[in-house]
């Protein structure tokens, strides 16, 4: 991994990630937030005002660190089954709903603008 992909990916983790972030850092973590992202791109626009670059660039990041730690293949196929798992999750919730509550999120509010529409 370069340096400045290493650089991306820790600044994406220490400014997105939950308050918590003695965690440990693992692969399904990765996946996760790469999910959460693509999430707010994908369905919170139409009624948020999101911040298309930031959340680009950090799901760009996740999945970047997903691939480099499980490698091209291993990492598409984890991205792919989380993406699944959480695009069901917001349809079940319904997108409004789950937008809503990304932005109560402390560790999410950076990717909203949070004046109204």
């Amino acid at each position: 991994m370069s340096t400045k992909m290493r650089v991306a990916v820790m600044v994406a983790i220490f400014i997105l990630t939950t308050p918590a972030t003695a965690q440990k850092i693992t692969t399904e973590g990765i996946a996760r937030s790469a999910s959460l992202y693509a999430a707010i791109l994908e369905f919170c626009p139409p009624t948020q005002r999101v911040n298309i670059e930031l959340a680009t660039k950090a799901a760009k990041a996740m999945t970047d660190a997903a691939n480099e730690v499980l490698g091209p293949e291993a990492g598409r196929i984890a991205l792919d089954s989380e993406l699944k798992r959480r695009f069901d999750e917001v349809r079940g919730q319904g997108a409004v709903v789950w937008c809503a509550n990304q932005i109560r999120q402390p560790a999410n509010a950076r990717l909203f603008d949070l004046m109204p529409r």
